[in-house]
């Protein structure tokens, strides 16, 4: 009897042991899938992170965004210090076109120009034309003056300026030498020809100039042409800003991510 009591302790042992046993593993076993699978699986976090350059939306609030592009040709010179402050006290950013002996003589305002948060693009380094179409020079101007600017700012920007305009100058064979050359072209859609009003009093020229940028102001996106060589020029500055903000336009500089085609022989290559 004695002995039929002992294997029944020594079952009922076996069976309670191996109970515990699997409800153990019941337990443990989701534990270590959970950590196996952490091993193995690269966590969100450690993911390489994809930069998305943000674009500024074309409309807002339901209505199309107006945008206007102040450029500035021929400079830097003696007025541009003065005109980086106007922009600057109206938080308005601009491109300028830059020809190359005016970057050997004022690389601090070429610095100053990209560290405000303006374009540094190229104007050519003679603005002569027959150099420049005639005899084809224009994509090689165009480096020169590229490889001037990057010294100073540490980059190459791609965008020129056409001195004169691009038509009828920038025929197809010089056209495809600047596709070959990486660079885009830039003409205007507003000519405030600020260059024309020299010889009569500044009052008198910055009336003018501010009328025919403003009554031209038409467009959601406006390239306006201007000079920062000229008194007259620089004494408009602030009508026009006032009077485009007026108009809902707010300012922006060209960015090369965000490059659309404004030139006059209506090729989209460049």
């Amino acid at each position: 009897m004695k002995r039929v009591y002992r294997v029944k302790r020594i079952v009922i042992l076996i069976v309670a042991i191996t109970a515990s046993y699997f409800m153990f593993q019941s337990i443990t076993s989701p534990a270590r899938a959970v950590a196996k699978q952490e091993n193995t699986v690269q966590l969100v976090s450690d993911q390489p992170k994809v930069e998305m350059k943000k674009v500024a939306p074309s409309r807002f609030n339901g209505k199309e965004r107006k945008v206007a592009y102040l450029t500035f040709d021929d400079g830097p010179g003696k007025y541009t210090a003065e005109l980086l402050k106007m922009l600057k006290q109206n938080n308005v950013k601009a491109t300028f076109f830059l020809i190359g002996k005016n970057v050997k003589q004022f690389p601090e305002l070429v610095k100053r120009e990209n560290a405000e948060g303006h374009y540094v693009g190229m104007h050519s380094m003679t603005h002569d034309f027959k150099k420049l179409y005639t005899s084809g020079g224009y994509v090689n101007e165009m480096n020169q003056d590229q490889g001037l600017i990057a010294n100073i700012i540490g980059q190459s920007p791609k965008l020129t300026r056409p001195p004169y305009g691009s038509m009828p100058g920038l025929n197809e064979a010089l056209r495809n030498k600047v596709v070959e050359g990486g660079f885009k072209v830039w003409d205007w859609t507003i000519d405030s020809l600020d260059w024309k009003y020299s010889k009569i009093p500044v009052d008198a020229a910055v009336t003018k100039i501010v009328e025919n940028v403003l009554k031209s102001a038409t467009k959601p996106q406006e390239v306006i042409l201007m000079h920062d060589i000229h008194p007259q020029s620089l004494a408009a500055v602030p009508a026009i800003i006032k009077g485009l903000k007026e108009k809902g336009y707010e300012f922006e500089a060209y960015h090369e991510e965000n490059h659309f085609p404004v030139n006059f022989w209506h090729d989209k290559r460049i």
